[in-house]
């Protein structure tokens, strides 16, 4: 009879999910243990598409027929997302290539003698650069107004526009090429490890006396402030004064490892990855808000798990493992109830303090996913629209004042986010007489009501220097090789996690997954590894299961 372990997942996003899945599959080689594993979501839905939506893709208003709009957009590229890439193969999940095309662009408030202006500066066609740069409508207006002048006033007008355009283009190539420098792993300094985003910007403006007099200290300045910081803004859903404090170490990594990939998206949404994790889940406890822990009193090597749910209070009983795929903000209260109920003195309260101590180093920011029919949040110009379309607030053409006007409300987020509208691809028998969807992440503009589909707000974790530091305690790498990123090394459990179920601290192991717990941009590849990690080197190591082959 194989001896039974009860383990309680707590978050039902990709990280919650993945482990959950992971446990639910029969255990390696001549096991005795069977793993009976509890999914915990407080949401009415599983996490992951829990704030996706539904909107008609045919004539037809059956729910099986509807367009599914992932909230929010998970596209994922190949450098970055090998271990992302290997499960959804494994899964039996589709994908495609989406090499996005991008618009830079700056917004303009309105004033007494011109309305809001959304003006490009730069357009990116995707492919990782490999299909090149577009002229902004911007640079080429100047020779639009020339009709109806002379052949050789247009011609000039002409020239210059393309010249300009070269020259422009030409000096964007310089520092990017630049950046590519930077971001080799053999060339970095070792103390790049503890920099941030916004130190390692103003060392590397050059200040020879060549770049002051051709200007490409100046040059290179822009770049940083018009092309990195809104790339980042948009990529980790973050203002411009958290990508500042941000480690340059990891956005390095993600522009080197990205380099000459494609993008990609899952074909069928998220929703179909939902439903291949899920496929052997017999556990799961939606709309159960978890309000405290507590040891069991008849087993002390197990632990309660206390729910508020729409029929009342609930108590789970004899857990022997409780892995946290929950944000970390959210865990802190959890674990902190878990502490109080445990003795003065006791091992395990010390050893649970110190993941308390680790998980409230790490920073959240909150993010507004809008869907919506409104193309004002766009480029003024239809010539400049992209897939995705990037917009900075113009602090340059700005008063002071008019930067206090942004904030937050329903549907809009502060000055400093980067605006992102992403131009949705419908699918096929999508009614013709509907207006395109758009997916606007952190409105600095509200769109029109009456075009509003659906708000969701979101909280992202966001990596700061401390938290770096205290992300060792959960989470290290070994055997990375000197041309490998940070994150190419061997996953290997923090000293923190299991809080002594390692060891010889007696009690329920605590494990802690999610994006933020990886050697990266807090993304969907922290997600799978990190719950990788703890199934294999925490759960099955604390209960001598052996994993005999890789789960993809």
């Amino acid at each position: 009879m194989p001896r039974q372990v009860k383990v309680a997942v707590v978050g039902s996003g990709l990280a919650g999910l993945t482990a959950a899945h992971l446990l639910s599959k029969p255990a390696a080689g001549e096991s005795d243990v069977e793993f009976e594993v509890h999914l915990f979501e407080k949401a009415p839905m599983l996490g992951m598409d829990c704030s996706s939506v539904s909107l008609p893709s045919s004539e037809s208003e059956a729910l099986e027929d509807a367009w599914r709009v992932d909230v929010p957009m998970r596209s994922f590229q190949g450098g970055y997302y090998p271990q992302l890439i290997a499960l959804y193969t494994r899964l039996g999940v589709a994908f495609r290539e989406a090499d996005f095309s991008y618009s830079f662009s700056l917004l303009t408030s309105p004033s007494p003698t011109q309305d809001r202006q959304i003006n490009t500066t730069m357009i990116y066609n995707g492919s990782s650069g490999r299909t090149g740069l577009s002229m902004p409508s911007v640079l080429d207006e100047p020779y639009q107004l020339t009709k109806g002048k002379s052949f050789l006033t247009r011609a000039f007008t002409r020239v210059w526009t393309i010249g300009l355009f070269v020259l422009l283009t030409l000096q964007l190539l310089v520092c990017y090429v630049r950046t590519a420098h930077y971001a080799l792993p053999f060339r970095r300094p070792k103390t790049l490890e503890k920099m941030t985003f916004g130190e390692w910007a103003q060392r590397t403006v050059p200040t020879g006396l060549l770049a002051r007099w051709t200007g490409f200290d100046f040059a290179w300045k822009d770049y940083t402030q018009t092309v990195l910081i809104p790339l980042f803004s948009a990529v980790c859903t973050a203002p411009e004064e958290d990508v500042l404090q941000h480690p340059v170490e990891e956005f390095l990594d993600y522009i080197w490892l990205t380099l000459g990939t494609h993008h990609y998206v899952v074909i069928h949404g998220v929703r179909e990855v939902v439903a291949r994790l899920t496929s052997t889940a017999q556990n799961i406890h939606l709309a159960s808000t978890i309000t405290s822990i507590s040891p069991d009193a008849k087993d002390a090597l197990s632990v309660n798990i206390h729910c508020d749910t729409p029929d009342g209070a609930r108590v789970h009983t004899g857990f022997h493992h409780i892995i946290f795929a929950t944000q970390a903000t959210r865990a802190v209260p959890l674990l902190a109830s878990y502490r109080d109920a445990l003795p003065q003195t006791s091992p395990k309260r010390q050893a649970v303090e110190a993941q308390l101590r680790c998980l409230q180093t790490f920073k959240y920011c909150s993010t507004i996913v809008v869907n919506h029919t409104d193309p004002t949040m766009l480029p003024d110009n239809p010539r400049d629209h992209r897939d995705l379309n990037l917009i900075c607030f113009d602090l340059d053409a700005a008063h002071p004042r008019e930067k206090d006007e942004f904030n937050w409300s329903a549907t809009t987020v502060p000055a400093s986010y980067t605006m992102a509208t992403h131009v949705l691809r419908p699918p096929k028998g999508y009614p013709t007489h509907l207006p395109p969807v758009y997916q606007t992440t952190n409105p600095l503009i509200p769109p029109e009501e009456e075009s509003i589909l659906s708000v969701a707000k979101l909280e992202r974790a966001v990596l700061t220097v401390q938290s770096k530091q205290a992300l060792k305690g959960l989470y290290r790498e070994e055997g990375r090789k000197w041309w490998q990123c940070a994150s190419q090394g061997s996953p290997r459990l923090g000293e923190l996690q299991g809080a002594g179920r390692l060891s010889d601290v007696q009690g329920s192991g605590i494990w802690i997954c999610g994006s933020y717990v990886y050697a990266g941009i807090p993304l969907l590849e922290g997600c799978v590894v990190s719950a990788r990690t703890v199934v294999e080197q925490g759960v099955y190591a604390a209960e001598g299961v052996a994993s005999i082959s890789p789960p993809w």
